[in-house]
């Protein structure tokens, strides 16, 4: 088995990195001492990084009240945090975007996925007054990287997943990973975080995103983003085949507040969003 982790591993690691603008911009927003001139130069490297980043500037997930229409305008009408969090986004999306067969997820459904459980994330963020609210964004947004390093090999055991999911006594998806391929795409997500040099508290909510109950202390973030990709397949976001084969941690839940009424409200509230984001697609 060991053998087979790292073959995938290995692959994982091959997989390329961020963009230079990418993580050049990364770094710089997350230094005070950085003037916005010099945050605007280098993400003017990559002019398609820059209409991503001003398409999403201006989705209903922020709902700012004038169109932002230049990288500058955005750092100064939604703050530096937020537009790490764009910049995140975009990156992700060359990966997040791609056909996960393993999962039997088309091309762009694990993005639609990623993209309602950032949304979700936020938005409970919000409810149980947790900042800042785009690290939640982020957290939700990534929480299933791993699936794209983990899809090929899937793929390969998919009449072994078929007969998994049929068995009466089935178990949780990231079991029946760690059981065909060994490891687990939260796992391997958080590994992926840490190869692009993300804060180690995304890290930590994605590698716990299924068992927020694991992440010790810093278990409210892990707790968010579990809650949001529940929320996110609840409204039947990006289901593919593991959906209907995770488990709710309802004590994760409850130690954020959220109660039956709450998780209705937010389900709602979510698919409001949704709506406006392909409204204004």
């Amino acid at each position: 088995m060991s053998g087979r982790i790292d073959e995938i591993l290995e692959f994982g690691n091959k997989l390329p990195s961020f963009p230079a603008a990418v993580s050049e911009a990364i770094r710089l927003l997350a230094d005070d001492n950085t003037s916005n001139d010099r945050i605007v130069a280098v993400l003017q490297r990559d002019q398609g990084l820059v209409a991503q980043i001003l398409k999403l500037s201006n989705s209903a997930f922020y709902g700012v009240s004038r169109r932002v229409s230049t990288v500058k305008q955005a750092l100064l009408v939604l703050g530096r945090n937020a537009v790490r969090s764009l910049v995140v986004s975009v990156a992700a999306q060359e990966y997040l975007g791609r056909p996960q067969p393993g999962y039997l997820l088309e091309r762009g459904a694990l993005w639609q996925h990623s993209m309602a459980a950032g949304i979700a994330a936020a938005l409970i963020a919000q409810r149980v007054q947790y900042r800042p609210a785009d690290e939640a964004f982020v957290a939700g947004l990534l929480h299933d990287i791993g699936k794209v390093v983990l899809s090929e090999y899937l793929a390969r055991h998919s009449e072994d997943i078929v007969a998994r999911l049929g068995d009466p006594a089935a178990v949780s998806f990231d079991v029946i990973e760690r059981e065909l391929v060994g490891v687990d795409h939260a796992t391997l997500g958080a590994m992926l975080a840490d190869h692009w040099q993300l804060p180690p508290r995304l890290g930590q909510a994605i590698r716990f995103h299924h068992c927020p109950g694991e992440a010790g202390d810093d278990w409210m973030l892990p707790a968010l983003v579990h809650g949001a990709n529940a929320l996110t397949l609840a409204v039947g976001v990006g289901l593919g085949v593991d959906g209907l084969q995770t488990t709710l941690d309802e004590q994760a839940l409850l130690r954020l507040g959220l109660v039956e009424g709450d998780l209705e409200l937010l389900a709602d509230e979510l698919l409001q969003k949704l709506a406006e984001e392909e409204a204004g697609a």
